[in-house]
């Protein structure tokens, strides 16, 4: 690259090699006096920035930042990359641990402690000491290859924790494993490996193997997204365009089996636990290191996006599992959680399918009137609602509940549930708010006497409360309702928690109907930002989000040409996930582009229509003013 050249003379054949590491600030002299490039450099990122001043003819060097290393130092660490490539294949991972003498419920200090004594002579990592030194090591010496996994873990995790993970792999995976990879003894001629080293070393081998895979324990908070340099190596998959996945011992996975059946909602307390910027280091030097190379790549989000979506996909996977090898009782159970799962993911039609398999194996094994036969049967009544299926939602929730109150009582849990959601049903989708007013008071005070009032359920009967009364015309009850909620929700279940989003969304719309285009604007926003984390760029409640954030941003014509990009790119999302709303959305998109142009002729500003897209066809723009915005979401 040459500085403070035209384009055309911007780049030619290099004359110097400059050898760095990804993670600092190096500064180039060049002997010709006209070039000066201090420059952040990454083998994923390139060039992010640079600037020119003159220097004097006779400095020619590269020197480097505060963890500056000696130039002649660059042969010896790349004989220590090379001595950190080796992994160990899954099948053979158990019988390295019997030979190494270790035992399965060592941590990671205490399995680092032992093999820094067992090669104190060699000075190798465990693995390649292992593979050159014959004897009983033969036997494993083929086991020990090219990696096809970089293990990612905590050192708290057991040896058991790992070996356990491991059996969700195929057993011809190598995994990159630091602990027997890498040399544990320092060499004491050289100085300690700076934090470049270290970051160099993990991202490297990162981009090398092509793919992480994180062991997380326990399953409510799981420790390895807490650690810092977990989350850098989580940081190293996604610039190095790694593949990721996630693996838990048996005792986790029990764990999570025991929770969903307990609990359809529980999934959503690790989700919403997931907050990679709050990581910590044991040496807090690293820890603002990792921060600023992660906050210059654009932040933790992208981060914290990945690891939900692979945790979500592990929960389904796991579920999936258990109903092919479980007999129909279980099966049916499992099936349930699974339709549960997926109706708080939006995944409407895959909720349905399986609640509706899970209703009829609990009908056969279980009769219609069993308690889980009912509770199937109000989840899929739900699913309904969801689906915009009202006639099909209220007729299996009012049978539903007549008999959950016949053989359960009012006060139980399940029966509260099921007028929660019929009562919503009235209240918010058919008009009829005289009894969905009624049916919800009489569900919050039930849901407050019996199961507290900050229960997750009685937050939910609050908000549909509160959703109903602005429907029909009563704000200032629903303004108070909602407030009340928010701060409830947020202390209890979390800012981040798709409930306090779902909440959020509702005021938001309320904020909106009342004219209040500011607040509006600030809660959609907010909003908008955390489901994106948490649910997805693509969930269902994301995308009605960012359409209200769009019809807010209508309201100013300086934000016009915001909302038309919102628009434009939300209508692609609905568009590719046959979203119901995807016809709304087009309409405002075409509305928007009109007034882009009546406010500036000359722009090139272009409706669907003229750029040859499809047009709208009849309904023009659709309903009144709540069909436009879209309306609010019971629960």
């Amino acid at each position: 690259l040459n500085v403070g050249k035209s384009d055309s003379q911007q780049f030619s054949q290099p004359r110097l090699h400059i050898w760095h590491s990804h993670t600092h600030t190096w500064v180039l002299r060049h002997c010709s006096n006209d070039i000066f490039l201090p420059f952040l450099m990454s083998s994923s990122s390139g060039l992010l920035s640079c600037k020119r001043r003159e220097v004097g003819e006779n400095e020619k060097d590269v020197l480097t930042g505060e963890e500056a290393e000696k130039k002649e130092g660059a042969a010896d660490w790349e004989k220590d990359l090379e001595d950190v490539r080796f992994g160990i294949a899954v099948k053979g991972f158990q019988k390295v641990v019997e030979l190494l003498n270790l035992q399965p419920g060592m941590t990671g200090p205490e399995v680092q402690a032992h093999v820094k004594e067992l090669t104190k002579a060699t000075k190798l990592s465990a693995l390649k000491h292992m593979k050159e030194g014959g004897g009983d090591f033969s036997e494993v010496a083929a086991y020990i290859k090219d990696p096809t996994i970089f293990l990612s873990h905590c050192w708290q995790f057991t040896l058991q924790d790992i070996m356990e993970s491991l059996e969700e792999l195929d057993e011809d995976e190598v995994v990159w494993f630091d602990l027997f990879t890498v040399p544990q003894n320092e060499d004491p001629s050289k100085p300690p490996k700076p934090f470049s080293w270290w970051s160099s070393t993990f991202f490297k081998n990162v981009e090398r193997i092509g793919k992480v895979v994180m062991v997380m324990k326990p399953i409510t908070k799981p420790i390895t997204l807490t650690r810092a340099w977990c989350v850098f190596e989580l940081y190293a998959c996604i610039a190095t365009k790694s593949g990721f996945d996630v693996a838990m011992p048996a005792q986790v996975r029990e764990s999570f089996l025991a929770l969903i059946r307990d609990d359809h909602r529980s999934f959503f307390k690790t989700i919403s636990s997931v907050e990679t910027r709050k990581c910590e280091a044991g040496q807090p030097q690293d820890k603002e290191n990792i921060a600023r190379v992660i906050a210059g790549a654009g932040g933790f989000g992208e981060i914290d996006q990945m690891v939900i979506e692979r945790l979500k996909e592990w929960f389904v996977r796991v579920l999936e599992d258990q109903v092919k090898t479980s007999d129909i009782v279980e099966r049916a159970a499992y099936r349930h959680s699974l339709g549960a799962m997926c109706r708080e993911d939006g995944k409407y039609d895959d909720a349905e399918e399986q609640l509706k398999l899970a209703l009829e194996e609990r009908k056969a094994t279980l009769g219609e009137d069993h308690p889980d036969t009912l509770w199937t049967k109000a989840w899929l009544g739900q699913a309904y609602s969801f689906m915009w299926k009202q006639k099909e939602s209220v007729a299996i929730l009012v049978e539903c509940l007549q008999k959950q109150k016949e053989v359960l009582g009012e006060d139980h849990e399940h029966t509260i549930f099921t007028a929660c959601e019929l009562g919503a049903n009235y209240g918010v989708y058919l008009n009829r708010f005289d009894e969905g007013e009624e049916m919800l008071e009489d569900c919050l005070e039930r849901a407050k006497r019996v199961l507290g009032e900050e229960h997750a359920q009685t937050l939910i009967i609050m908000n549909n409360l509160a959703l109903t009364y602005a429907t029909s015309g009563k704000a200032d009850e629903a303004k108070e309702l909602y407030l009340e909620c928010i701060e409830r929700c947020k202390e209890k279940l979390g800012e981040g928690h798709p409930e306090t989003l779902m909440t959020m969304f509702n005021l938001g719309l309320f904020y909106k109907a009342q004219r209040a285009y500011k607040e509006a604007e600030a809660i959609y926003y907010e909003c908008f930002q955390r489901q994106r984390e948490v649910l997805g760029a693509n969930h269902d409640m994301t995308l009605r989000v960012m359409l209200g954030l769009g019809t807010v941003y209508c309201e100013d014509d300086e934000k016009l040409e915001e909302a038309r990009q919102l628009f434009e790119d939300c209508l692609q999302r609905m568009a590719a996930t046959k979203h119901q709303e995807e016809r709304i959305c087009r309409n405002w998109l075409r509305d928007c582009q009109i007034r882009l142009r009546m406010l500036a002729p000359k722009a090139d500003v272009k409706t669907e229509e003229e750029e040859g897209e499809e047009s709208v066809g009849e309904g023009g723009r659709g309903g009144g003013e709540e069909e436009r915005a879209g309306e609010g979401e019971s629960e």
